[in-house]
């Protein structure tokens, strides 16, 4: 029987000092494994309780607490909670911990297993460690803010980096964890967002440096097209010449069918324009319906409030609905007749400050 997630990482300690949405998000997918997570905020609570339903979101089924770490009693207790976790996970700009007497030497010197997360900006070494940035200064430098239509070099719909960052975040920390099971010993783990970006970029920056085509920026047939209600389509054809010759037969574009991939894309403004005068002149319906018949991929555009009442994602357990409202699911099932930890409600209320 498939399960929403295996709790492989029960009995696993969490230290979660981080704020806003990378290191939440990453111990939030670590929560969903098994670990338990306690998380501390400073006095106030974190400032993303400003955004209710996403601060709830990352943060169900942590155990929550207030503590000031600028006092002698607030450093206390964190590193007394140091002392006894298996990871740490931090998410502030480089040595502001340190001076309040929780960075990684302090803690490694009471834990020496502790698996230490750092997750920044722009990392703890380099000409722009101490510079301030967001989810979408990271994409500026990294390269990823321009890439595509022009229009695109604009706010992105959703914020990648920070959610890119906390999944390379919990993957290093779930491997770092198998590695210490040998070895016994904990490290420091430097996340930068910006880097974590930047490595995204290969699949269009290589092609470039190599003078190839932009694969999926200058191929006519994949892409998103307006129809004639108003909705938009998503045409996922790339390089398969069958999905080519099923599309041309079933929308009657024979004189087209024996093309190759490379004359396609020689090609491009031509028979961009051709398919948009297409897809044009017919409901988004009548494509889905069509392209559905020939086995091509395409799909609906849909904005992200609509996922929440898709049959399909909820048929998958990938949302949920819990008191009343729609939750996420961990993304990955498991084989296994082990049930997931259950997350249904939000973070715990905070504990008294120290």
């Amino acid at each position: 029987m498939w399960q929403a997630a295996r709790p492989v990482l029960t009995g696993v300690k969490v230290l979660d000092l981080s704020l806003q949405l990378p290191g939440p998000y990453a111990t939030r997918l670590l929560c969903d494994l098994g670990a338990e997570v306690h998380r501390i905020e400073p006095p106030g609570g974190d400032p993303a309780r400003a955004f209710p339903s996403l601060y709830g979101e990352v943060n169900a089924g942590k155990r929550v607490e207030q503590v000031d770490l600028k006092s002698d009693a607030g450093r206390a207790r964190v590193l007394g909670l140091a002392r006894e976790c298996d990871v740490l996970v931090e998410g502030f700009r480089p040595g502001v911990l340190e001076r309040l007497g929780v960075g990684y030497e302090a803690v490694a010197r009471i834990n020496p297993g502790v698996v230490y997360c750092s997750i920044s900006g722009y990392g703890h070494d380099g000409e722009r460690a101490d510079k301030p940035g967001h989810d979408l200064t990271y994409h500026a430098d990294a390269g990823t803010l321009a890439q595509g239509v022009p229009s695109f070099a604009a706010v992105p719909p959703l914020p990648y980096a920070d959610l890119a960052s906390g999944l390379m975040a919990a993957m290093t920390i779930s491997a770092t964890l198998v590695g210490r099971a040998t070895t016994g010993k904990g490290a420091h783990l430097d996340v930068s967002m910006a880097d974590v970006m930047a490595s995204w970029t290969f699949p269009v920056a290589l092609p470039h440096e190599a003078g190839e085509v932009d694969l999926f920026n200058h191929t006519p047939h994949y892409g998103v097209f307006d129809t004639a209600n108003g909705q938009r389509i998503a045409l996922g054809i790339v390089h398969e010449q069958h999905f080519w010759e099923r599309f041309c037969d079933e929308f009657d574009l024979t004189d087209e069918r024996d093309s190759t991939f490379a004359a396609r894309q020689k090609d491009y403004d031509r028979l961009r324009h051709r398919l948009e005068s297409l897809f044009a002149r017919l409901p988004a319906e009548d494509i889905l319906a069509r392209t559905a018949r020939a086995d091509v991929p395409a799909a609906m555009v849909l904005r992200p409030v609509d996922v929440l009442d898709s049959a399909p994602f909820r048929e998958r357990g990938a949302i949920r609905s819990s008191e009343s409202r729609p939750r996420y699911a961990y993304p990955v099932r498991f084989a296994t007749d082990l049930t997931n930890p259950s997350h249904e409600g939000p973070a715990s209320a905070p504990g008294v400050e120290s």
